[in-house]
């Protein structure tokens, strides 16, 4: 079962106490998919369950009975039609104006009512992917793309659309704002799997950046030894070790002979001992004197 399908579910088998909210509810799935064919209204739906659960509605709203059938021309949507003189001056209003609000579209008598229409509206129209691979949440609505974007920038939400030549669809692609629409529908699951996606892809984030630091450090640490390594045996070579400072001999011996030694280990094998810090400071001092020899020794 997709997320879609899981959010759908969840919606159907809700129970909604109030008659506001079932009422805004059934208005959600109308003004998502609702059509007037003549006196009759015409709703299609996705699945034969949504469309038994919006019968119900139906009957209990307008106590009218749907016929739930297959469309002729085939595929896999349901679709209900009734008579309502209601439920047909409702959808009329709808496409008469696109400047409408939620309040032009459901009477708000409990704080659930608003909730309810959107639930109404992403059972008919909405589609989710799963949070948890890619951000998005779309709604084909065709004619009435314009409206639901209205209403969803009242609610502080900033869709987009995308208009196709045969549907116009609403979408978001930024898990903010996918996360206010479940927020402001009620649906608290998703918001959850939000949030907890962007705390793993997050913490990944931060692992791959402690990794790539580790890495690039560890990389440039083994390029200065080699470095130091390669001046060092040139000295040795040459005979110029005992040309250095005592101390500088010394540290430039026990390198030589320890090479893959970490700073750390290496400073703890010096007579006396010396802090890894003096010792990084001795490498480049050697560093620096070995190479003023190596390029007197060349110049000659």
């Amino acid at each position: 079962m997709s997320v879609s399908q899981e959010q759908k579910k969840e919606i159907i088998e809700h129970i909604y106490k109030s008659v506001c909210c079932r009422r805004a509810l059934l208005s959600g799935i109308l003004f998502a998919k609702g059509e007037t064919e003549g006196k009759t209204v015409v709703i299609t739906l996705e699945k034969r369950e949504y469309a038994n659960f919006a019968a119900r509605l139906i009957k209990e709203i307008y106590g009218k009975d749907a016929d739930i059938y297959r469309p002729e021309s085939g595929g896999r949507n349901v679709k209900l039609s009734f008579d309502s003189p209601s439920a047909s001056k409702y959808i009329a209003e709808i496409d008469a104006s696109d400047n409408f609000t939620v309040c032009d579209l459901i009477i708000q008598k409990c704080t659930s009512c608003l909730p309810s229409f959107l639930r109404g509206v992403f059972l008919a129209s909405g589609r989710l992917s799963d949070p948890k691979k890619q951000f998005s949440l779309e709604f084909t609505l065709n004619d009435r793309a314009d409206t639901f974007a209205k209403i969803l920038r009242d609610l502080s939400m900033e869709p987009l659309i995308s208009r196709k030549k045969n549907c116009n669809v609403v979408y978001f692609r930024k898990g903010d704002e996918i996360e206010s629409f479940y927020g402001y529908a009620g649906l608290n699951r998703v918001v959850f799997d939000i949030i907890e996606t962007k705390i793993k892809t997050l913490a990944r984030r931060e692992s791959q950046r402690y990794l790539n630091c580790v890495t690039s450090n560890y990389d440039r640490m083994t390029a200065v030894s080699e470095r130091q390594i390669n001046i060092i045996s040139r000295l040795e070579e040459l005979k110029l070790l005992s040309s250095l400072p005592e101390e500088l001999e010394e540290t430039a011996r026990l390198k030589l002979r320890y090479p893959d030694l970490p700073l750390s280990a290496l400073a703890a094998q010096m007579t006396p001992t010396i802090s890894k810090s003096g010792l990084s400071h001795r490498l480049k001092k050697i560093e620096e004197v070995g190479a003023r020899l190596l390029k007197l020794t060349d110049d000659i």
